[in-house]
């Protein structure tokens, strides 16, 4: 923050009004005593991005004199009698904090706006003309990606804009798949669009974990994320063969360990299983607690063969030498794996991603 320098003592060479004039008119650099200054001279204040208001740069030019009413002969004035010395005013620029950055306005720090990326909630076509309704600022000459629409027709690659207005743009295309309405994930981004961090545009996808959801939640959490529609690839249901599970720990009433071959390989953390009574043994049976049937979401592996499931209602007791058959396997429908790591960096809103749903348990 820039310093405050206070008045000079009577008598310094420093508090003349002509060295005054002559550091006003220095360009930017410092003034004697070592403080940045702006373009017109004056100390930089840098109060910016504080709880102040922005502080560009306000050098007014004297206004004449104005005698609006003359003094009589003897040089008395009544009471509508005035003169008036008006000084400059500052530019309409002035108004907000948010029009002084944006116009850059008498050497205000530089700001770039970015670039739109908008939503789209309708469009249609008539075989010529392709209309978008859009909140937007996009002009006429702009070149956009569209993305996101149910109707494939409409999602255009480095179109160039026809007209525009707040509410709506055009597109001249060929494209005529009637009108849609009530679009959830249509977008319209200019090609030169920022990234996030610069308030316009995707930059990157913030990518979530879906283990475990259904299909059609892991699609919306997707979508919500900033994966355009077309680029989610559901595929075929992943094998789910229930295999044995031979012992049932149950460390709290919401914590169990499940001992199954190849459990730690079969069920990855974050997938939900599920445990049914299976078939029990010919002889000396010894199946599931009650309390074990359900579906749970697996929180990790406890070793080879092993996997900690998070639920509730368990009792604590650790169930040994379980020989019913058939009684663990993946929650039919919910996802086992996603091709893009939950977290991954620098995957960008075109990126594509496929997830596997458990096919159902057999």
């Amino acid at each position: 923050m820039s310093s405050y320098n206070s008045p000079l003592p009577v008598g310094s060479d420093l508090a003349t009004g002509a060295y005054a004039i002559a550091v006003g008119n220095t360009p930017a650099g410092t003034n004697n005593v070592g403080n940045s200054t702006d373009s017109a001279g004056n100390v930089r204040v840098d109060f910016v991005w504080g709880n102040y208001p922005m502080q560009p740069n306000d050098e007014r030019t004297d206004g004449g004199t104005t005698t609006v009413v003359a003094a009589d002969a003897s040089q008395n004035y009544d009471w509508s009698g005035y003169t008036t010395n008006p000084s400059a005013r500052l530019t309409a620029a002035t108004s907000n904090n948010h029009t002084v950055a944006e116009a850059e306005w008498n050497d205000y720090p530089q700001f770039t706006p970015g670039a739109g990326n908008y939503m789209i909630t309708a469009a249609s076509g008539n075989g010529t003309t392709v209309t978008y309704t859009s909140q937007n600022k996009l002009s006429a000459g702009d070149t956009v990606n569209i993305t996101g629409l149910t109707a494939s027709a409409y999602n255009l690659s480095s179109a160039t804009v026809a007209t525009a207005d707040a509410l709506k743009f055009t597109v001249t295309n060929a494209a005529n798949a009637g009108e849609i309405t009530g679009q959830w994930y249509g977008k319209v981004q200019s090609t030169t669009a920022l990234t996030a961090a610069d308030g316009a545009g995707i930059g990157y996808i913030v990518v979530p974990s879906v283990l475990g959801e259904t299909t059609a939640l892991a699609l919306d959490e997707l979508k919500d994320a900033g994966y355009e529609a077309a680029n989610i690839t559901t595929a075929a249901g992943a094998t789910n063969t229930r295999t044995d599970v031979t012992r049932f720990n149950a460390t709290s009433a919401t914590v169990a360990v499940v001992y199954a071959t190849n459990a730690h390989t079969n069920y990855p953390t974050g997938t939900k299983v599920t445990l049914v009574a299976g078939t029990p043994a010919g002889s000396s049976p010894v199946n599931l607690p009650a309390y074990a049937l359900g579906t749970w979401t697996v929180t990790g592996s406890a070793g080879s063969g092993q996997i900690t499931i998070s639920g509730s209602g368990f009792t604590v007791a650790d169930t040994t030498g379980v020989n019913a058959t058939a009684t663990l396997g993946g929650a039919n429908g919910t996802i086992k794996t996603q091709s893009t790591a939950a977290g991954a960096a620098s995957v960008a809103s075109t990126a594509t991603i496929t997830i596997t749903p458990w096919a159902n348990a057999s």
